[in-house]
């Protein structure tokens, strides 16, 4: 994943909090939170319609670690998304099953999981986010079908580094453990650098962007 320098990262931090307002966008539309049962409709016809999938939630109004908590909360329902599905519905087991479900539901869940997480208005990190997390999702839903059973794919803070708000949104500074499916250890330990605006009574994560942290940082 292409990474910005960390001086154009400060560089928006520094716009952020110091109430310029060029690079705030304006606020998203409010999205619905109601259920809509009819997601898998979305699918291509050859795919099964049987079983469903949760609406994300997204990031709520609080404290940095309250935002950084609900962040990473997200990240791992996303990654984790319709694991459950595959594993038990029959359709979605049988070998009858097209080879590219899997795929077009990785995707599909991409588009339901990421606007409740990341502004429409956000910087061109969160391209390459949204791809590598609906990769990491894919890998997920084969290992799923494979098992018999859900992931629980996670990612957990082990440090907040830094971390300000102001009316205007909140900076966080993360070291993070990445936890792959039945992983008891981390598989890699990350730095996120996080912008997230303010809308009503939620968060979008405007800007994301992740690294591997420093060798040897809390790898255990």
């Amino acid at each position: 994943m292409k990474r910005k320098a960390w001086p154009l990262a400060c560089g928006l931090l520094a716009c952020l909090l110091g109430a310029c307002t060029v690079l705030v966008p304006d606020p998203d539309p409010v999205t619905s939170t109601l259920p809509t049962p009819d997601r898998l409709a979305e699918l291509p016809a050859d795919c099964p319609r049987s079983g469903g999938v949760a609406e994300p939630r997204g990031i709520e109004s609080g404290t940095e670690a309250q935002i950084a908590a609900d962040l990473l909360a997200a990240v791992g329902d996303w990654v984790n998304a319709g694991t459950a599905m595959v594993a038990n519905e029959p359709e979605w087991i049988g070998p009858g099953l097209p080879g590219h479900c899997l795929g077009d539901l990785a995707e599909l869940l991409g588009r339901i999981h990421g606007p409740a997480l990341l502004s429409e208005r956000g910087d061109e990190t969160l391209t390459a986010f949204q791809a590598e997390m609906v990769k990491e999702n894919l890998v997920n839903l084969e290992a799923a079908r494979a098992q018999g059973g859900a992931t629980n794919a996670r990612r957990e803070l082990a440090l907040m580094q830094q971390s300000s708000q102001s009316e205007s949104g909140a900076f966080l500074n993360l070291i993070v453990r990445k936890l792959d499916n039945r992983s008891i250890q981390p598989t890699r330990m990350e730095e996120w650098m996080v912008i997230a605006v303010p809308q009503e009574s939620r968060n979008l994560v405007f800007h994301l962007e992740t690294k591997e942290a420093a060798h040897g940082y809390f790898s255990w």
